[in-house]
Order: structure tokens, then C-alpha cells, then sequence
């Protein structure tokens, strides 16, 4: 028996995504299967780095790792059959050659999203230099007409004193210095504290759904930036995604994520879209209170881990 794991060309690609949405409910797979493939078609989703395990010839195994242009390599762990001799060879011998991929591609870091309960996906990751950053809660909620006639929420700030400008490339390095200052002291992922500037938080998040600037929010006070609010839509699931939101240290307390929030719930219904879901360090117990006391569940939890370069480490 020859076991070999290799790069999917395109004309095999479909073989490889079924094994790897093998782990998805039956009948969703062929819909994301379809997706997949006609997103890869039109250079909405990049494939390169997806992975065919076989034996003798026979699928066996399936990975994906895709480099995001801010250096993060995002991961899909194995997925084998019950077909394989040895399945914790076949995994072992996948995960060795996607990380391989990874320091192919010089990527600064590297993350896999996990299900929280799930110890051998865990084990199996540890082994491979990944560790255990945090757990994510993956909240949402609806929106619809009834969220448009709600009024703000009330805050120490009012009127002229508080006020948002949305982005542009203009205003672009102010959105980024300010996202720099939410992140000192921020209980949500300190993991990523000093791993990338602001300029590397807006690359990577406008790359998350549909970037349109009407949704990116710059928040201030008289002359000061206070916050900053940033929504991409994903027109495939008819929602929008709160990809990142935060106040700098001295104006927290103050009631803003509360109006904040708010508004940013009026806005997502605005758009006409059904949904609004958002990503939380489960840690961070003062956005969890706001966001269930704003309407927002838990969809679901994960583990997040992560592979940092030998470049980085060195430094």
C-alpha cells in the first residue's frame, strides 16, 4: 500500500471537496459542494492549497489551507474515509503536509476553527505545533422592520458630542489607529495582542463576506475616535456579519457599545437582509452580556488554534 498526499489540480478538485465536506449534514453537502466550486470558478474562493490524500489511487483524505493576503492561513483539518488502512497515519501524514503548505506560503500564522468538544481533532493539531488560543461563541439574531423604530440607546454621550463617519481611503489610517487602541486592555482574543497593526486588521477583515464601506463605521467624540463598527454582508446566507467591533479604553463604561450596537442592528436591518451574526472570545463577559441582552444566541461554540511561524517565533 502507497499512501501519498498531494496539491488537488483544478480538474480534481471536486473529488477532494466531497471527502472534505463529508463531515456536513447529507443534504447540505452537494449545495456546498456546488458552491465551492462555482466561487473557485469565478476567483471568489482560492483552492490552491486543497489536499488529496490516496492510496493506491483510491481517495482516502481531504485538507484545505488558504493564505488570506494579511499572512493568515486559514485551515480545514483532515477529513478521511473509513477506506483508509490506517486512518491516524492518513491524518498525521495529511496535517504534516499541510503544514508544510502553510511554511510553503510563508504565513504568519496559522488557524484552525474546531468544534468545542471535539478532542481527538484537538490532539491530532497539538501534535502538529498548534495550541489552544480560546473558545469562540458564534452568535446571531434576526432583523426586521420592528429593529428600524426602536430608539437608540440612551448613553452619556448625545447630539453633536457623538457622531460616525463611514470609511473611505481617505479617513483609512484613522480607522486603523483606532482599531489599535480597542485592542489595549480588550478582553476579546488577547491572543492576537500584537500579532498585527491596524492596517493588517482592515486587510484581514475586509476580506470576511462582501466589503462595502457603507458598512464600516468610525466613531467620535467632539474631535477624538472613540470606536469603530465594521459589517459585510454575505449575500449567500442573506445575512451581515459584525466583523469586528470596539471602544477605546477611557470611553468604555460610558453606555457607547450599547447605542453602538444598536445602530449597528438598524443599519443590518436597513439593508433588507434577515440576519446579523457576529464571532465572541467566550471570555469576554461584558460583550456576551450585551449581545444576549441585545437579542443575540449562541449558534454555536469553537475551539480556536493556532500555528504561528518559525519566523515569528524567532522574533
Amino acid at each position: 500500500m502507497t499512501l501519498t498526499v498531494s496539491l488537488v489540480p483544478p480538474d480534481r478538485r471536486k473529488v477532494a471537496l466531497k471527502l472534505l465536506f463529508a463531515r456536513f449534514p447529507v443534504d447540505e453537502q452537494a449545495s456546498r459542494l456546488e458552491d465551492a466550486l462555482g466561487s473557485a470558478d469565478r476567483g471568489c474562493l482560492n483552492l490552491d492549497g486543497l489536499l488529496l490524500a490516496e492510496e493506491d489511487g483510491r481517495p482516502v483524505g481531504a485538507a484545505l489551507m488558504m493564505r488570506q493576503n494579511d499572512g493568515v492561513a486559514l485551515v480545514w483539518p483532515p477529513v478521511t474515509t473509513c477506506q483508509a488502512v490506517d486512518t491516524a497515519a492518513t491524518e498525521h501524514a495529511v496535517m504534516a503536509r499541510l503544514c508544510d503548505e502553510i511554511d510553503r506560503v510563508d504565513a504568519r500564522l496559522a488557524q484552525a476553527l474546531i468544534a468545542a468538544d471535539d478532542i481527538a481533532e484537538r490532539e491530532l493539531l497539538e501534535k502538529h505545533d498548534f495550541h489552544r488560543a480560546a473558545d469562540m461563541f458564534f452568535l446571531a439574531r434576526t432583523v426586521g422592520d420592528a429593529d428600524l423604530i426602536k430608539a437608540p440607546s440612551v448613553s452619556v454621550l448625545t447630539g453633536d458630542e457623538f457622531d460616525f463617519e463611514l470609511f473611505h481611503e481617505a479617513n483609512a489610517d484613522r480607522f486603523a489607529t483606532a482599531i489599535e487602541r480597542t485592542y489595549l486592555e480588550s478582553l476579546d482574543c488577547p491572543f492576537l495582542d500584537g500579532f498585527r497593526s491596524g492596517k493588517d486588521a482592515l486587510s484581514s477583515h475586509r476580506l470576511s463576506g462582501t466589503f462595502d464601506p457603507a458598512g464600516w463605521r468610525l466613531y467620535k467624540s467632539g474631535q477624538e475616535d472613540i470606536g469603530v463598527l465594521l459589517m459585510n454582508e454575505h449575500p449567500e446566507q442573506n445575512a451581515i456579519e459584525l466583523v469586528y467591533f470596539g471602544i477605546v479604553p477611557e470611553f468604555r463604561g460610558k453606555g457607547l457599545g450599547r447605542r453602538i450596537l444598536t445602530e449597528g442592528v438598524q443599519a443590518a436591518a436597513l439593508t433588507g437582509r434577515v440576519a446579523i451574526f457576529l464571532a465572541v472570545d467566550c471570555e469576554n463577559i461584558y460583550a456576551n452580556r450585551l449581545y444576549g441582552e441585545l437579542g443575540f444566541s449562541e449558534m454555536a461554540r469553537r475551539q480556536v488554534m493556532l500555528r504561528r511561524s518559525d519566523r515569528l517565533a524567532r522574533k
